[in-house]
């Protein structure tokens, strides 16, 4: 039994991590006449002096942290406060979750309607209470923040979801003997609840951060990285690369870095969740 496992582990993860590896050190063109080539280091060095590549890491990291912020935020408080419901939980907690669970792709198309200049519901309701309408999309200024507004509409029912099931999980016992201990509400939570939390909301900021720089559908859908390269996050780059220059070589080391940096991140967060003090759930 675990041979046939351990067959697809190679074949679906290992080797193309492997392959990808390789092709990082070549130029390899999808569309190129030229036999490929070993160029050693020269498409790494191409990056880590491309300004393009550090503006497009400058937007995914202000991208990553405006969204850890807001959905971290948000989703765990939405998840307090659906737990108070009872019987109620589950039925709003469903309605809540719809936008995870339609693709990133159709969510962009629905956003570009409600945000175009001339026909949007958005900027008639804004015109109706006295605003200018505002060029969502279509302004380098606001561009980036209105992807931030879809990313937080769509992914922060799934942060809600995880640390719902978190709080679902944590032993009662606890809680009545801070309620006989004489602790309010607030210091419960911020003294017991978090403490107790700090693996689930972990877990939840690296799925994000992943999520964060796998987006590709959703901007390529509602900016198409614009306007000009305003919203052109280094996994859209990326994709431009392979896709649209198809320098697939390039793009091979691109892709790489971006693995190197999302296993960077995650095991800060993983050691911060380790320190001493923090409770897990076992």
């Amino acid at each position: 039994m675990s041979l046939p496992l351990a067959v697809i582990l190679i074949g679906l993860s290992i080797y193309p991590l492997v392959y990808l590896l390789k092709t990082s050190f070549t130029d390899y063109q999808m569309l190129g006449m030229q036999p490929t080539k070993f160029v050693g280091l020269s498409n790494y060095s191409h990056l880590l002096t491309s300004g393009l590549f550090r503006h497009s890491l400058a937007i995914t990291g202000a991208f990553a942290l405006s969204a850890a912020i807001l959905q971290m935020g948000l989703g765990t408080g939405l998840a307090f406060l659906i737990r108070s419901l009872g019987r109620r939980a589950q039925t709003v907690l469903v309605l809540l979750l719809i936008p995870t669970i339609i693709s990133p792709a159709v969510v962009a198309f629905q956003w570009v309607q409600l945000f175009n200049y001339q026909f949007g519901p958005v900027d008639y309701l804004l015109t109706q209470i006295g605003l200018k309408p505002l060029l969502w999309t279509g302004s380098p200024h606001q561009a980036l923040g209105s992807l931030l507004l879809v990313d937080f509409w769509e992914w922060t029912p799934f942060v809600m979801l995880l640390v719902y099931a978190g709080l679902q999980s944590l032993p009662e016992k606890i809680f009545e003997a801070s309620a006989i201990d004489g602790s309010t509400r607030l210091q419960t939570v911020r003294f017991i609840t978090l403490p107790m939390l700090k693996p689930v909301l972990g877990i939840a900021l690296i799925l994000r951060l992943i999520g964060v720089f796998k987006m590709v559908a959703t901007i390529a859908v509602l900016t198409n990285g614009g306007p000009g390269i305003a919203t052109e996050s280094v996994s859209y780059y990326t994709y431009v690369n392979a896709f649209t220059y198809f320098d697939i070589g390039y793009s091979a080391a691109l892709a790489f870095v971006q693995l190197i940096i999302i296993m960077l991140l995650v095991k800060i967060i993983l050691r911060l969740m380790k320190r001493p003090g923090v409770r897990t759930l076992a």
